[in-house]
């Protein structure tokens, strides 16, 4: 058996994410394939477009075998930490062989020789991360600008204004700091950009998708050109029984009145915030009719839009730089949640049981975490769900619970 990790948001899953998991099989000799999946919020800080649940569905209709949920601590969260999360919980389970990820550079050895140095941190890079810093630039650019100046060569700079490139680059640091015996894999991204919102190919970003869904004379039926049929179908029964499209401005008035309620001191702890932006924040809140006034009124030089929807979603939640901290130094993903999978991954899924470092959850209601990281770890996770419920189109979905009452899909 050989087993194959990746690390996904699949919102929604289409043509790319097909080619991207059929050319890793490839390349790798897979028999096996296991996602680790973001929940209900993701990396950029945004709401997922619909479910978890409809998600899973659609990459085990599409040929993963495994999907495994990527707590909401590391999926809603800069792309260091995003990281660090999935790769722990893949090296965790102790069966995964390869990781494969799409990058728009597609040459593993310069991404690797970006690492090295980001892990060993040598004292000149270290100088010149200072350096643009105190220039007031956000970590990304300075860490570019530095990484350029060290290798004094402007395209490492370039490399790493591209988002999967980031990624990419994290997951392999990732892997050299648990020692990890996972072998990683890249391929080039083709045709679309991340963020393209144009639908003019077979193969489109999830951005175009998302966008395309936006406009009042959308028709679903377009999206069947761009997403593989299992997917589309899926994806096109969690919308018409309400289940999505979910947008982050459905979340305005949640956001608002839990900024306008929480102490500065309070928010000060919230994930990611620093240099008195809580004071900026809480100012802002007073003022700002919805989230987008919001930002207007926040964003800085140093704080990315991306970096504002993760704040504003992790004080929601209320997830706070001592508990990243604790789930740091216990090593990362402390279990494994299945959302859902295929019928010929019996095979799979016995050996995962028997072999995993951490514990496997099929069901939250006989869930037997045993430490009080875990634990938490798994709060954050039913929390988010809750939330995430209250946007629902359909008024009968917003009820809360519905980690305790949907079993993993089975296809």
């Amino acid at each position: 058996m050989k087993v194959l990790g990746l690390i996904t948001e699949y919102n929604p899953f289409h043509n790319g994410h097909k080619y991207h998991l059929e050319e890793s099989k490839r390349i790798t000799g897979a028999t096996h394939t296991i996602a680790v999946m973001s929940g209900n919020f993701l990396q950029r800080g945004e709401p997922a477009i619909t479910n978890k649940w409809f998600r899973a569905e659609m990459a085990v209709r599409e040929g993963i075998d495994l999907v495994i949920e990527l707590p909401f601590a590391y999926a809603c969260n800069s792309a260091e930490y995003f990281a660090f999360g999935a790769v722990s919980l893949l090296h965790h389970l102790n069966i995964v062989d390869f990781l494969c990820f799409g990058s728009e550079e597609g040459n593993m050895e310069k991404l690797k020789k970006i690492c090295r140095i980001l892990v060993q941190e040598p004292e000149d890079y270290q100088q010149y991360l200072k350096q643009f810093l105190s220039q007031g630039l956000p970590f990304p650019k300075a860490r570019e600008q530095a990484l350029a100046r060290y290798f004094m060569d402007e395209s490492i700079g370039t490399l790493l204004q591209s988002p999967n490139n980031i990624l990419g680059v994290e997951y392999i640091k990732s892997l050299l700091k648990l020692n990890s015996p996972i072998q990683p894999f890249t391929i080039k991204r083709i045709k679309a950009p991340y963020h393209s919102r144009e639908i003019i190919h077979d193969i489109c970003s999830a951005t175009a998708i998302r966008s395309y869904l936006s406009c009042a004379d959308c028709d679903i039926r377009s999206l069947s050109k761009v997403m593989p049929p299992g997917s589309f179908h899926a994806f096109a029964r969690s919308l018409e029984t309400g289940f999505g499209p979910i947008r982050y401005s459905d979340f305005d008035t949640l956001i608002l009145y839990n900024l306008r309620r929480i102490s500065t001191e309070d928010l000060r702890k919230i994930q990611d915030i620093g240099e008195g932006l809580e004071n900026r924040i809480k100012a802002a809140a007073i003022k700002s009719t919805s989230v987008h006034e919001l930002f207007s009124a926040i964003k800085t030089k140093r704080y990315t839009m991306t970096r504002l929807q993760r704040i504003l979603i992790h004080s929601l939640l209320g997830l706070q730089k001592n508990h990243v901290c604790s789930f740091n130094r216990s090593g990362g993903a402390q279990y494994g949640r299945i959302l859902a999978f295929s019928q010929n991954s019996g095979e799979l899924i016995r050996v995962l049981k028997k072999k995993s470092a951490i514990p496997i959850v099929t069901n939250i209601n006989k869930e037997s975490l045993t430490t009080d990281v875990a634990k938490q770890m798994l709060a954050f996770d039913l929390m988010a769900t809750d939330i995430y419920s209250l946007a629902y189109p359909k008024m009968e979905n917003r009820r809360g619970g519905w980690d305790y009452s949907q079993k993993p899909f089975i296809l």
